[in-house]
């Protein structure tokens, strides 16, 4: 108390970058399904251009990432990256990235494979498989060039193709390549073991990206959360980006008292999304942003540099 903090500061400088807020979309597979008219990527990404918030991109959307890239405005965006077993594809997907714009490459390592979903196997919740959100594949020359015949002329041929290529399990020895394949900044996502943010920095990454992909994978596994503060530690001053779980500003103000460069929201704007198109989304950032913000008033934080780990108390 007594700080004075008429105003508050969050603007937060990534990868060269200086941005209004540390809050971002974190990618969500198959988000384009998630919006009534079909095409929810490029709702995402029109609600980037209206506040500012960056979007990550899927590798898994309806629209290919050149339209997602064309709706961002002036607000920057990142591309996340299922890394393929074919490195021709994977390289491919990459150049085009750089050339859309897109400002860094995140690779998701932790699932190269869906862990085991109950409820979306009861379902049949699987879309890719009825040829759904394959557009980055299936605009790209070299995973057409892979096929018999184009995908307009069998879909389902495309469908057994990328089902083949989808996943690669990455290993240490293949940090190397990824590196190579972009000068952009490159951002390694799952990391929740301090050991890993370690070996990834010395091996040239960018930013590590401490999350457990929504906690959606792996039944009874670590809340990412739990994991935030020694991945801090050990990223040793590269950005560390985070998501999971991460429901309202409140959240948002945790997460980076404990020590976050940026904070993705993933489930809260595809309920917006689905209720209200790139309005919905844009409602669901901007009240994130205004409680954020209302927290640091209260509290007496006018800047993020006021935001440290003393200033929580954790209640078992």
């Amino acid at each position: 108390m007594f700080v004075g903090a008429a105003t508050r500061d969050l603007s937060t400088e990534l990868f060269g970058l200086t941005l209004a807020s540390p809050l971002f979309m974190a990618p969500i597979g198959v988000i384009g399904l998630c919006a009534q008219d079909g095409h929810g990527d490029l709702a995402t990404a029109r609600a980037a251009a209206r506040t500012g918030v960056p979007m990550v991109a899927s590798t898994l959307t309806v629209d290919p990432l050149e339209d997602v890239a064309a709706a961002f405005g002036d607000t920057p965006g990142f591309f996340q990256l299922y890394t393929p077993t074919d490195r021709e594809l994977a390289a491919s997907l990459v150049r085009r990235a750089e050339a859309a714009g897109f400002k860094g490459i995140v690779v998701t390592l932790d699932t190269w494979v869906t862990g085991w979903r109950p409820r979306d196997l009861s379902t049949a919740n699987f879309p890719q498989l009825r040829g759904h959100c394959l557009a980055n594949y299936t605009s790209d020359p070299v995973f057409r060039a892979s096929l018999p015949r184009p995908p307009e002329e069998d879909r389902q041929g495309a469908v057994l193709r990328w089902a083949q290529v989808f996943g690669q399990p990455l290993c240490w020895d293949d940090l190397s390549w990824l590196r190579s394949l972009t000068e952009l900044p490159l951002i390694v996502k799952g990391i929740c073991h301090p050991d890993d943010a370690r070996r990834a920095k010395d091996g040239g990454v960018d930013g590590i990206y401490c999350s457990n992909h929504g906690g959606r994978q792996a039944n009874g596994g670590l809340p990412a959360l739990d994991c935030l503060p020694a991945v801090v530690e050990a990223a040793d001053g590269l950005p560390v980006l985070f998501d999971s779980g991460i429901r309202s500003g409140a959240d948002v103000i945790k997460a980076l008292a404990m020590g976050a460069t940026a904070v993705g929201v993933g489930r809260p704007y595809a309920y917006g999304l689905a209720l209200g198109g790139v309005d919905g989304i844009v409602h669901v950032l901007r009240m994130m942003l205004a409680e954020a913000d209302l927290i640091m008033a209260v509290d007496g934080y006018p800047t993020r540099k006021d935001l440290t780990p003393d200033t929580l108390r954790r209640v078992d």
